[in-house]
């Protein structure tokens, strides 16, 4: 996490656990709704890569919302898609006044470059009518031996997961932790706690739902394991439920 990040959630866990000290800002954050580019946590917005290497592209949103529909596109083609079909902000009348700010981070990666590659790279956060996008230009190097082409479908493992959540009481929030669909069914996603125990409270998207959370019981580090064909990654996201306000 580069230190811009980690200057940025510390004074937002200040500013939400010292109502007092700016209750007309607090307020403004709460009413605010915004999802925002986030380029310390992406990868560069151009870049070369050389035939052959592994390619690896992050794209990172700040987002008012738990849940966000993400979508991918290369050469203005759909590639990729995560939508939240239960966006539990709907489903609860207090989080229109209760203030949450996520890092939401999604990442392709593929073993080997191809030239077919080239060119530039979209990726769109959505909920409902706000939404915030980037373009990626990568310019693939293209080496002297000929290559296979590449099956982009099959050899692309594409990601979204939460990496840090501060937000004050709600009933209930989630982590967003997906496989892209064409590797869904060949992948396994398990979720640990802060003290790595293994949890179960997931839905059907492989989200971690976490009910009623409080600082006591729910701040810290969470980790989320994604196995495909026995090679795992772990991806983690950092907690922090704010107290009350008094």
């Amino acid at each position: 996490m580069k230190m811009i990040t980690k200057y940025i959630l510390y004074l937002l866990i200040i500013l939400v656990n010292d109502c007092s000290s700016s209750p007309a800002l607090l307020n403004r954050l709460r009413r605010h709704k915004a999802i925002t580019f986030q380029s310390d946590l992406s990868s560069p917005i151009e870049f070369n890569i050389n035939e052959g290497s592994k390619f690896r592209l992050t794209c990172s949103f700040l987002s008012s919302f738990d849940k966000i529909d993400i979508f991918w596109f290369h050469n203005h083609t759909l590639i990729e898609s995560f939508i939240s079909t239960n966006i539990l902000e709907e489903e609860d009348d207090n989080v229109e006044n209760s203030f949450l700010l996520a890092s939401i981070i999604s990442t392709i990666e593929i073993e080997k470059t191809h030239v077919d590659m080239n060119g530039p790279y979209k990726c769109i956060a959505m909920h409902n009518e706000i939404y915030s996008q980037q373009i990626f230009h990568i310019h693939v190097v293209a080496s002297n031996i000929n290559s296979i082409e590449t099956n982009f479908s099959e050899n692309t493992l594409v990601t979204v997961h939460t990496f840090q959540s501060l937000f004050e009481p709600r009933s209930q929030t989630s982590l967003m932790c997906r496989v892209g669909n064409n590797r869904k069914d060949k992948c396994n996603v398990q979720w640990f706690d802060p003290e790595d125990e293994s949890l179960h409270t997931l839905n059907e998207e492989t989200d971690l739902v976490l009910t009623n959370p409080n600082f006591e019981d729910n701040m810290g580090l969470y980790t989320c394991r994604i196995c495909c064909h026995n090679q795992c990654q772990s991806l983690t996201a950092f907690v922090y439920p704010a107290g009350s306000e008094k």
